[in-house]
């Protein structure tokens, strides 16, 4: 009763995506990121069979992690991190909850990775060999694919981030030195280096050309 009496009402009315943002704030203390509201952006509706596959992979790392290395608690912990993936393609592809599903995937994808590493270095065996049996390769397989397709979704996330920030007015991605047109730069570029553009040019040649005539 005391943790319902203190709970947030509007985490009863927002449903089950109130839920994850409230806990996700909660776990990972961060600065607000504000509404991410509105319809998804062509660019984001374009890469969703991506974030979909991305998904789909994480899921049998997940399942192959507790059924080789009975790691409970990092597939329990990768599981909530496919769990909010997967709500916000449930949730008309919702811009906020790909962000904490992207940051989610960079520290699970990050400690995953040092974990790796840790266990290479100090190991005397190498990770793939044609020495040892069938069920080693594939044991060494899945532990490097469980970082390798978690950190996937953090360079997708933050793309679909970044188009959702500029208002979806990118015209070419992925990547975010790519976001300005080939035919927006030049004319910036001419209005910053002096004031002499050719639109100006362009009217005073017209103004010569009238007075001649005249």
């Amino acid at each position: 009763l005391c943790c319902v009496h203190h709970t947030p009402n509007w985490l009863f009315r927002s449903g089950f995506v109130g839920i994850i943002e409230y806990f996700a704030a909660m776990i990972i203390p961060m600065p607000a990121m504000g509404p991410m509201g509105g319809p998804p952006t062509p660019y984001a509706l374009a890469r969703r069979p991506w974030v979909q596959c991305i998904l789909v992979l994480q899921s049998l790392c997940c399942l192959a992690r507790m059924v080789v290395f009975l790691d409970i608690m990092g597939a329990f912990l990768m599981a909530i991190m496919i769990a909010v993936g997967f709500c916000a393609i449930r949730e008309d592809f919702n811009v906020q909850l790909l962000c904490y599903w992207g940051l989610m995937c960079l520290i699970n994808g990050s400690f995953d990775l040092v974990k790796l590493i840790d266990v290479l270095v100090k190991s005397h065996m190498p990770l793939f060999s044609s020495k040892f049996s069938q069920e080693y390769n594939i044991a060494n397989a899945i532990a490097l694919s469980i970082p390798v397709t978690t950190l996937l979704g953090v360079p997708l996330a933050w793309w679909i981030y970044r188009d959702w920030a500029a208002g979806g007015e990118a015209d070419q991605l992925p990547g975010p030195g790519m976001r300005v047109s080939q035919g927006e730069a030049p004319n910036e570029t001419s209005s910053l280096l002096g004031g002499r553009g050719s639109a100006q040019f362009t009217a005073f040649e017209g103004q010569g050309r009238r007075l001649g005539s005249g």
